[in-house]
């Protein structure tokens, strides 16, 4: 098989690289290795939210303050450039995603943090039109989407997000799905140049050849343990991304001499890790709304937990603290405390994204379907809860407890919670989960030039490999905003596929 372009995985980043070249008059082969039935890529997962640019020096000021030196200046200028229309080109393909703006930048007093719009679907799950934002919440400076809009069932999310890419690659002729064929190996030829993909399909072993180029989009290493263990800043890390992103993008690269970037890093929060029939799952928790406490193994707090309530991707780094004495960390897992307010006020994970959107797991509306299981354990005071989810010293735990409920009668918390957060455990029975550092994915892998041309160890760039999305994103130290992740996928899909094609 032949084909101008050659994609490897479709999640957001093959989607967009295959229409943006479709839309240039190249032919694409995707080579997925999920079966259609059981297609669950990261952006199909997600939240569905995207961010753009409305100033393309300012965005690249915030983007690369958040970088942390980890990204070129050249290449967040190009994300920001590109992110100038997405939400255009998302229209002018024909997603119909009908976008409204709903917030701005993660960190809002960073340089440029101005220039960072978030955007989310202006229709909920039957189709109906939202009602335009408010003034207010146009002008939201934060991420903009509150927890409990995050748990809302009704609001579309990735899955309706990616169905919209779908859907305008399915309309695009030039555009060819092999589904159950992973990525083996990459052809190279002459100097070096990728030439092509070889590929297990479901016929046997396939070559397909790329005249102008290779991209890969084939996701992170969220579900292999040993490149966590050697990359991750800390050990064990969960994530609650695609199952099979297993790292294959990663291998494929280093194969053809690509050098690798910023492979400690990832989008992180505090989330909950259960095991199930002989496996595990993993979840994004909401720990909103107040009350709630997050203690170490030992039953003490140590972090101000409202960053991790508002579902900002920077509390995760407060878990990840070594004891070299005790050779252990201490904080993993951590524990959520949280009292009957809490249990009753709605699902601990939101229904429309990760496992419980992809039908892999269905969370019961009353979260007793988990006590059951033994995911969350209840009793009637703070030191049993605390000695029956494992932590160290369980009467340590019921003293923090009581230390925070004096904190919240006072108004004041030498952690920094903001005073309207801090609302009392104090309606048994009480609650408690093991939570672990983890998030929705990582962000490590080939390094890239603002071509999205992968990169060797001197620099130079690998003629006809390019690469996009979650694998060696444009993603440093912080997060800059909800819908990072799929802003980053689409503008530098769109920009693989021009440049392979230019060249």
């Amino acid at each position: 098989m032949t084909a101008d372009l050659v994609v490897v995985g479709y999640g957001g980043a093959g989607a967009a690289a295959a229409i943006a070249a479709a839309d240039l008059g190249a032919s694409v082969i995707i080579v997925e290795k999920q079966p259609a039935r059981a297609h669950t890529p990261s952006t199909r997962m997600s939240g569905g939210i995207v961010f753009g640019i409305n100033d393309v020096e300012a965005a690249t000021r915030y983007l690369d303050r958040c970088a942390g030196g980890m990204i070129p200046l050249s290449v967040s200028r190009a994300w920001a450039q590109k992110a100038a229309d997405l939400v255009s080109w998302l229209d002018a393909v024909g997603a119909d995603l009908r976008l409204r703006r709903i917030g701005g930048a993660e960190h809002p007093d960073f340089p440029g943090a101005e220039a960072i719009d978030v955007y989310q679907q202006g229709r909920f799950r039957d189709g109906t039109e939202m009602d335009p934002p408010t003034t207010g919440a146009t002008a939201r400076p934060a991420s903009g989407w509150s927890t409990s809009e995050r748990s809302n069932p009704d609001f579309r999310t990735g899955h309706e997000y990616f169905q919209a890419l779908a859907a305008c690659v399915e309309a695009r002729p030039g555009i060819e799905v092999l589904w159950e064929s992973p990525a083996k190996r990459l052809a190279t030829g002459e100097g070096g140049r990728v030439t092509g993909v070889e590929a297990s399909t479901p016929g046997g072993p396939r070559r397909i050849a790329a005249r102008r180029g290779v991209v890969l989009a084939a996701g992170g290493y969220e579900f292999d343990e040993e490149l966590k263990l050697n990359y991750l800043k800390a050990y064990p890390i969960h994530f609650y991304g695609n199952p099979d992103n297993t790292g294959d993008g990663v291998r494929l690269a280093q194969a053809v001499g690509a050098d690798l970037w910023h492979m400690n890093q990832m989008v992180g929060r505090a989330i909950g890790h259960f095991e199930l029939d002989g496996g595990a799952l993993n979840f994004n928790l909401g720990i909103d709304p107040p009350g709630y406490v997050i203690t170490d193994r030992r039953g003490r707090r140590y972090a101000n937990e409202y960053p991790q309530a508002q579902q900002k991707h920077n509390f995760y780094y407060e878990m990840l603290a070594f004891d070299a004495d005790r050779d252990a960390y201490p904080r993993i897992p951590s524990y959520w405390f949280f009292d009957e307010r809490r249990m009753r006020a709605r699902t601990l994970t939101p229904l429309g994204v990760g496992a419980v959107r992809m039908g892999m797991y269905a969370w019961s509306p009353d979260n007793e379907r988990e006590v059951e299981l033994g995911w969350i354990k209840r009793a009637d005071t703070v030191a049993e809860v605390a000695a029956a989810a494992g932590v160290d010293d369980p009467e340590q735990a019921a003293r923090t407890l009581a230390e925070y409920n004096h904190a919240c009668a006072e108004g004041a918390d030498p952690l920094g919670r903001p005073a309207g957060s801090l609302v009392p455990l104090d309606r048994p029975p009480f609650y408690c989960v093991p939570v672990y550092p983890g998030g929705s994915n990582t962000c490590g892998g080939p390094r890239k030039n603002e071509h999205a041309q992968v990169l060797d160890p001197e620099g130079r760039p690998i003629p006809g490999l390019y690469a996009a999305g979650e694998l060696g994103e444009a993603v440093g130290l912080l997060y800059p905003a909800d819908g990072a992740n799929l802003s980053e996928s689409v503008c530098f899909g769109r920009i693989a596929a021009e440049h392979a094609l230019a060249g």
